[in-house]
């Protein structure tokens, strides 16, 4: 195989002359990327993006190999959505809030230390008791258009539902929601590199205002600790390990935040979508609800809403033959992974009767010390949102003849809209 270098994946119309698209224009406007990574599987197994920097992979082998790999490949890098502008740089002295050093940013033996205290509010115990405010969240949103027979369920359903666990899951008052929206969404719109020095200082000045309302919280929760996330993280407790500070539990928070609501709305609506694309398995969902986690973790395999995760490379390597500095970045390209037919037998099909042993091999929560530590938040959320929609919702079908498309950026992969239909 030869080693590709290039910015844009080969097979990629261009007329001649044409200038030929960037991988970000590419991934914008293609819903299913199955085909697209296959083409870079094949003829670009590892490739650089000057957009971001940074070297794909794209095969499975290497990609779970990397993210396994601690001592060779660190965290992900503190300046992945830039630097805080200048005007506000007093104000947010240690960046913005998901990028203050805690889970996804930094390596172990520190890695280690957070990761324990950050998991006391995300055991399955801890988890489990909060399956009864997931279940009033996603019917209190489906009462809003359960008559109208036809909605945006991306923008009714699959967005709000974890913003509203989030909140009571961190036991934020629920008038907040609102806000908190208005912040989560602007978090995600940091990474994008196209947009406006404008724009970046309008959404940093609301990052200000997002990390003193947590700041408030924290403080709150020092004083009166209540039966909430952010209480469990100020009073976790483990032998041998100094407590988390309010920096540190900030920077968790954050983490928490983005990558909640990103991978919940993702999943969320990818699930549905396949659903709707496969009526009888929608049927033996309805006929039998202990089937709909088999669901969600074909769908995140499938479709796996964090397309990938960025590693910082801590001393030279190469790939097919390219020599990747150290100080370098790799983005391991997990959606790309997770249909590798070297993995995965036929894994365009979407099949909840895959073989278990397959199952346990993908990687959408990711793999090694950097597993993803809100995964069973983020299973219950969307157990929970289609088991709701599939019962509450009969003869649930996309409107047909509409364009699909998804939201910007190269990290997240979003549908900005799905119109569905239903009886009423």
């Amino acid at each position: 195989m030869t080693d590709t270098t290039t910015e844009a994946p080969t097979g990629c119309p261009a007329g001649a002359g044409a200038r030929q698209p960037s991988m970000l224009e590419v991934l914008a406007g293609t819903w299913d990327t199955c085909a697209l990574f296959g083409q870079l599987r094949e003829a670009a197994p590892i490739m650089y993006v000057a957009e971001m920097d940074a070297w794909i992979l794209t095969r499975y082998e290497d990609v779970a190999a990397v993210a396994k790999d601690s001592k060779r490949f660190g965290s992900m890098p503190a300046d992945l959505v830039g630097e805080v502008p200048d005007e506000v740089k007093d104000q947010l002295p240690h960046g913005y809030a998901p990028w203050i050093p805690a889970l996804v940013n930094t390596n172990p033996p520190e890695h280690t230390r957070i990761r324990r205290l950050a998991n006391h509010p995300l055991t399955p115990k801890s988890v489990a008791r909060r399956e009864q405010a997931v279940r009033d969240a996603a019917n209190a949103l489906i009462d809003e258009f359960v008559a109208d027979g036809r909605a945006d369920l991306v923008e009714k359903f699959a967005t709000p539902m974890p913003l509203h666990v989030i909140i009571k899951f961190l036991g934020l008052p629920d008038e907040d929601n609102q806000r908190f929206r208005d912040w989560t969404l602007g978090m995600t719109e940091l990474f994008l590199p196209s947009i406006t020095p404008e724009r970046r200082l309008e959404l940093a000045r609301d990052q200000v205002k997002f990390s003193e309302y947590l700041n408030d919280a924290i403080a709150a929760r020092r004083k009166e600790p209540g039966d909430d996330a952010i209480s469990e993280l100020v009073l976790a407790q483990e032998e041998g390990e100094s407590s988390l500070t309010d920096l540190e539990i900030l920077g968790i928070i954050g983490q928490f935040v983005i990558a909640g609501f990103e991978t919940s709305a993702g999943g969320i609506s990818f699930s549905l979508n396949m659903l709707a694309q496969h009526p009888e398995v929608l049927a033996r969902l309805r006929d039998d609800l202990s089937l709909v986690p088999k669901a969600v973790e074909e769908s995140l395999r499938r479709l796996t809403p964090a397309r990938g995760i960025v590693r910082q490379v801590l001393e030279d390597v190469e790939f097919y033959g390219q020599k990747i500095p150290a100080g370098s970045n790799l983005f391991l390209l997990v959606q790309s992974a997770n249909n590798d037919p070297a993995v995965f037998s036929n894994p365009e099909k979407f099949d909840i009767d895959r073989d278990p042993s397959e199952m346990r091999r993908s990687i959408h929560f990711g793999t090694g010390v950097h597993l993803c530590i809100g995964a069973p938040l983020a299973r219950l959320d969307m157990k929970v949102a289609l088991e709701t929609a599939i019962t509450r919702l009969p003869n649930l079908r996309l409107v047909p003849d509409q364009q699909i498309r998804v939201q910007p950026g190269m990290i997240f992969h979003r549908p900005v809209s799905l119109e569905f239909e239903w009886d009423v």
